[in-house]
């Protein structure tokens, strides 16, 4: 019923689909952990780029945490998450219950903390 009351105000869905929207941008950390671990991944390459070019062009570098040599990506997904994704999230999860993918968000969090804890910077673990 009260989900019915806020769908019927032209504003808070113009809200809702903004947020929707929002959140399917940055709802990496809420995939399943294989898609996560190679989109982290694939993003990350991104950010490394860009702050390589940022440098051999002499440019203010704007991410100075994703600088190939030093970045831990377990780090930069720890803080992602814990800055921008858990916040937003269990509010959607409270407004339209969303189990499943709260289940991701933790697990993911659990394995980039895990491979924080062990030191790691990249995103596996070494074989074994």
């Amino acid at each position: 019923e009260s989900v019915k009351n806020v769908l019927t105000s032209p504003e808070n869905r113009i809200l809702i689909k903004r947020m929707l929207i929002k959140c399917a941008d940055i709802s990496n950390p809420c995939r399943p952990l294989q898609q996560c671990i190679e989109w982290a991944g694939r993003i990350s390459e991104e950010y490394f780029a860009q702050t390589d070019e940022e440098k051999r062009q002499g440019l203010p570098v704007v991410m100075p945490v994703f600088d190939r040599n030093t970045c831990s990506i377990p780090k930069s997904q720890i803080s992602f998450i814990d800055y921008f994704i858990t916040d937003m999230f269990d509010a959607w999860d409270a407004f339209a219950d969303l189990p499943n993918l709260m289940q991701h968000l933790d697990n993911n969090f659990k394995y980039w903390k895990g491979l924080d804890e062990r030191k790691l910077r990249s995103l596996r673990p070494p074989p074994e």
